[in-house]
């Protein structure tokens, strides 16, 4: 029990540090994903557009307490979920499997269990992080959204686009861990006295995030337009990509997003060591 309450205090930690340097990149990612009017040109007019009409607060950080919360829900579900099962799979009795497969099966099985989580969380985030396009009042809160959410379609509703979000983190969790821990596993082995290093942390956890949403991307966007339209499906909505942007549509708003990705994702794996470096000495 005092493991996992270091791993909910880390992560706890990482999560809130990781979304306020990433929060602002993803919005413009959102905005660039479900811009199937043409109203951006490109990300430097979205990033234009959103700092000369709205703010820093209003615009970049739009929604954030709902993700902010979810980071921690997020990431204390990953980080123990992730730890607990590699912890099963370390067992005696399941000696037969390799330390990678360890970690890709445990990955995966955190990401699973995060995607419920994450989709009623990233609904309302994502939600508010265009409503500024289609109201000019900017009214919207949290609250507000996730109430008229549950009014016009019922509580289910929160979780529209559950099954894009179930692939994107079952993948991504054994994408995520799995380079991370394979990355920080061969630098150790390049140290000269065997030991990981701080910047071990940095790099492993920036090269994670690059990779998640590299490969990841796609299955994004379809959950990003099925999110913010009630009545569209996800057959309809990848119609709807490569009818207005080809498959080129699946990868609006990448290149910002593989900007944010490496210094949130280092910034969460380096306070989530840090923090269980320092509880452990306690």
């Amino acid at each position: 029990m005092e493991d996992v309450a270091y791993e909910l205090t880390a992560s706890a930690a990482a999560g809130i540090l990781g979304k306020l340097v990433e929060f602002p990149f993803d919005t413009i990612k959102v905005r660039l994903q479900t811009n199937h009017n043409n109203m951006f040109k490109s990300t430097f007019d979205c990033i234009k557009y959103t700092y000369t009409n709205e703010g820093i607060t209003k615009g970049f950080y739009k929604g954030v307490s709902s993700p902010m919360f979810g980071a921690i829900l997020e990431n204390a579900v990953l980080f123990v979920t992730y730890g607990q099962t590699y912890k099963y799979l370390d067992t005696k009795s399941n000696s037969n499997l390799s330390d990678l497969s360890k970690i890709i099966i445990s990955g995966g099985v955190a990401g699973s269990f995060v995607s419920f989580v994450l989709t009623p969380v990233e609904l309302v985030k994502c939600k508010l992080q265009v409503a500024n396009l289609t109201d000019a009042k900017n009214n919207h809160t949290v609250m507000k959204t996730i109430s008229n959410t549950i009014k016009q379609n019922g509580v289910k509703a929160l979780w529209k686009g559950q099954s894009s979000t179930f692939i994107r983190e079952s993948l991504g969790g054994s994408v995520w861990f799995g380079t991370y821990e394979v990355t920080k596993k061969e630098l150790k082995k390049l140290d000269k006295n065997n030991e990981n290093k701080q910047w071990h942390s940095l790099l492993g956890g920036g090269l994670a995030g690059v990779m998640f949403n590299f490969t990841l991307f796609p299955v994004d966007t379809v959950k990003s337009l099925v999110q913010i339209d009630h009545h569209i499906t996800v057959s309809q909505a990848v119609k709807t990509i490569i009818a207005k942007n080809g498959i080129a549509g699946f990868y609006k708003g990448l290149g910002i997003t593989l900007t944010k990705a490496a210094p949130a994702n280092a910034a969460i794996f380096y306070t989530y060591d840090m923090v269980m470096a320092f509880l452990k000495k306690e």
